[in-house]
């Protein structure tokens, strides 16, 4: 199997422009590099399939993942029924309802800033 990948990107802010551009090519690198071993990795479930066989498979793939991102998203509890049906222009409320941001354990630890002293 070959596999050719282009990928350009462009971060024209001096002083950043060389480290990011290296930052995104190294990650999206990482990323194709982890899909190439992982196909590698499942020959045995691909190979001597024909191509009928592998949109059937990618289908069914598909299928699988979009099932677990659905159940992975969670309902926001936070959220004012009122904000969840559209309001009509003559009833608009004068302070907008939004969903409280969501804390996690790790998030209290962490410091709140990029900066340790800030």
């Amino acid at each position: 199997m070959c596999s050719y990948k282009f990928v350009q990107t462009s971060f024209e802010v001096w002083g950043l422009q060389t480290k990011v551009e290296e930052l995104i090519q190294k990650s999206i690198r990482d990323i194709l590099l982890l899909g190439h071993r992982q196909a590698f990795a499942w020959i045995d479930e691909w190979y001597g399939m024909s191509l009928v066989d592998v949109r059937v498979y990618e289908g069914e793939m598909q299928r699988q993942t979009n099932v677990k991102v659905a159940d992975e998203i969670v309902e926001p509890k936070d959220i004012h029924p009122e904000a969840l049906r559209t309001p009509s222009t003559s009833n608009l409320p004068e302070i907008p309802i939004t969903p409280k941001t969501p804390t996690s354990p790790s998030s209290e630890i962490a410091p709140k800033s990029w900066f340790p002293w800030s």
